[in-house]
């Protein structure tokens, strides 16, 4: 189904059956997805025009709605405005509501602008992007989130499920509940927190990384900024460094019930078990910081 309407005005699909559509949107439109249950998936192209394939049942409908810079995608079932994300330093929480008495399952294949901006809100969903889109934030409650070729910040929040990540230039801020993640190149800030759920952390490029979980391991391998500051803390869980061998950096250690292993020549004072000790490599560039509980510190070379 194809609406033209006059330029500034809505356009608004409601689509039964199974949908294919594909429609032109302003350069430099926000995309703004919701959806109760089902994939989402994201790709981008060349084109000022979005497609939407949308696989639903026979009762429900699609909602898309471009007004005002922002092209808006629904199921009809969905209660347009009730999707509510709280969070803050120690938990996520998502709340939403639909019409209709009953939620629709809805999955998603939508191709967009690339650089196109991106919000995206489900419950029950596993989301895939694919880039380079701009600025992007993920929203779920329950499901997987795989996300690259991001070229802006990049938020992601989700309670249950593991979070992916690959090529960003930009800035990182995910908050989980249960799940891992996984970073692999990225430049740019970089802050994750999880509850029970360990983080890898690969190829990154800068110069403030804060990870920190209560109940995972914590996995960290790159290269040190001149003053760059890195902070890994975890409550139950080990935590591996690796390093070039010229890494710099002014080293903070601390865990209560485990090991510090280094293949750096370090000193710690005898009495270092249950305590927190300092020393530098190299020229002591940078600053770092390693804190566990209940689990090991290791700080390895880290091999081209």
């Amino acid at each position: 189904m194809f609406l033209t309407l006059a330029a500034g005005a809505a356009i608004a699909l409601a689509i039964p059956q199974d949908t294919d559509t594909t429609f032109a949107v302003a350069p430099g439109a926000r995309l703004e997805v919701r959806n109760y249950a089902g994939d989402i998936v994201i790709r981008t192209w060349g084109q000022n025009q979005m497609r939407i394939v949308a696989d639903h049942g026979r009762r429900d409908g699609l909602l898309v709605e471009q007004a005002d810079g922002v092209v808006r995608v629904s199921p009809t079932s969905w209660k347009s405005g009730d999707f509510d994300v709280d969070i803050d330093s120690d938990d996520v929480s998502l709340s939403w509501s639909f019409a209709g008495g009953r939620p629709s399952i809805v999955d998603f294949e939508i191709t967009v602008p690339e650089g196109m901006v991106l919000d995206i809100g489900a419950p029950f969903a596993d989301v895939t992007v694919e880039g380079p889109v701009g600025e992007t934030s993920v929203a779920l409650n329950e499901g997987d989130a795989t996300v690259s070729g991001v070229r802006g910040p990049l938020t992601v929040r989700s309670v249950e499920g593991d979070v992916t990540i690959e090529d960003v230039v930009g800035r990182i801020r995910i908050n989980a509940i249960d799940g891992d993640v996984s970073v692999d190149v990225a430049s740019g800030d970089v802050s994750i927190e999880t509850t029970d759920g360990e983080i890898r952390l690969a190829n990154i490029t800068s110069s403030s990384v804060s990870a920190a979980s209560v109940d995972g391991d914590i996995w960290f391998g790159g290269a040190l900024a001149a003053q760059g500051i890195y902070s890994f803390v975890t409550h139950d869980g080990d935590a591996t460094i690796m390093l070039p061998r010229d890494a710099s950096a002014r080293v903070t250690v601390a865990t209560y019930d485990g090991e510090v292993l280094s293949d750096f020549p370090i000193s710690l004072p005898e009495d270092f078990q249950r305590h927190r000790a300092r020393f530098t490599l190299g020229g002591g560039g940078a600053q770092l910081e390693i804190e566990t509980f209940d689990g090991d510190i290791e700080i390895l070379y880290l091999e081209s």
